[in-house]
This record gives C-alpha cells, structure tokens and sequence, in this order.
C-alpha cells in the first residue's frame, strides 16, 4: 500500500515537473525572435518605395559623386567646350595661313619679275603662234639642241621666259619643256602650248605669263 503511493506519487510529481518545464523549453531554444525598432521599419518601407518606383540617378550619383542618366556631367561638358575651342582655333589658324600663303606667292611672283627678270631678250616679233608655217614641237629633229635656251612669246606679244630643258619621250619626241620664268623660277608645260619659228629660232604660245605661273610643279632655283 505505501509502495503504490509512492509510484503514484513519482508519476504525479512528473507530470507536474513536465506541464512547468515544457513552456520554458520551447520559449528559449534555437534562436530568440527578432523584434524590429520604429526607425528600422521605416527604413524598411523607405527603400522598397525606392525600388518599386525605380530611380533617375546615375551610378556616379548613387556613389555621392553627382551627375544623373539624363544631363551630361559637368566634366564632360566642360571636356566638350574645351574640345570645340581648339577646333575653332585650328579653322582660324588654318584660314590665316593660307591667306598668308597667297599672299606670299602673289608677292614672290612680282619679286622675282623684278630682280631676275631676262634682260638678253631679243627684239620683239609678230605673234605667229597660228601661223600653219609655224613648227608643231614634235616634228623637231634633236629637239633638245634646237629648242635649248629659245625665248618664249605670249600672246600679248611679251616675252614669257626661255626653255631651260625638254624631256624626251621613248621615240625621240619632246614629252615636256620646262620653261623658265625668269633666273630663278621654271615650269613644266606640255609641248603642243607651243609653235617653233625655226628661222629665228624662238617658241610662240598661247599661254599668257600668269597662266604659266598657275602650273603645278614651280621649281625655285
């Protein structure tokens, strides 16, 4: 009898021992719950307003650095301006340098007239360049020898320059005659500009004086 009091006893004091203790077990084990303060929450909803709504601004203005998608940044504008500056430098210098250039050969061209101007030119002759009596360039024999050092008259009746050289073509034929302007400056023309007076022994053109100065390829002694 007092034995199964005593288990009855043992099994009662368990059970109360296990309706106490079973509460505070699953209170306490693992992890404790988190509990977010009033500043954390609206934090929270902040940023997800932030990423429902999308954003304008650039990574560099995410980064504190300014600047958005939309308006270039002011270190490209201010590289833009810079780079359009010099350009309109560069134009200016550009246009200056060739009015400087035409303005240097109109004042070479009437320097050189000037001071180094063929004083041995014979008399002058009738312009004859049209006459059918006179010889085309390419019926010449040894053209070199018979053309070298002959005057040039222009249409005006003036003297243009001499032949200072003729360039021979395979078959013997002048190819070009270098006609020089005055002691210092020739040009290269093409022979059939020419008619050759073979009794007095100079060239006829219908060339006038500017228009050998406008040839390509002036050799400056």
């Amino acid at each position: 009898m007092k034995v199964r009091t005593f288990v009855l006893s043992g099994a009662a004091a368990l059970a109360l021992a296990g309706g106490f203790a079973v509460p505070g077990f699953a209170q306490y084990a693992g992890n404790p719950p988190q509990v977010s303060t009033p500043a954390e929450k609206a934090e929270t909803a902040r940023l997800n307003e932030s990423a429902q709504d999308g954003t304008t601004a650039s990574p560099a203005a995410l980064n504190g650095q300014g600047g958005s998608l939309v308006a270039p940044s002011p270190e490209n504008q201010a590289r833009q301006a810079q780079y359009q500056e010099q350009m309109d430098q560069y134009a200016q210098d550009r246009a200056r340098y060739e009015a400087e250039r035409r303005h240097y050969e109109r004042n070479i061209h009437r320097y050189d007239q000037a001071r180094y101007y063929f004083t041995d030119y014979p008399r002058a002759y009738p312009y004859r360049y049209r006459d059918p009596k006179m010889m085309r360039l390419y019926l010449i024999a040894e053209p070199s020898q018979q053309l070298a050092n002959a005057p040039v008259e222009g249409p005006d009746g003036r003297w243009i320059g001499r032949v200072r050289n003729v360039e021979l073509a395979p078959d013997g034929r002048p190819r070009r005659i270098e006609i020089a302007l005055n002691h210092r400056v020739s040009v290269w023309a093409s022979p059939g500009d020419f008619r050759f007076d073979v009794a007095n022994k100079i060239l006829y053109t219908d060339m006038t004086r500017a228009d050998f100065w406008n040839l390509p390829g002036a050799t400056y002694m």
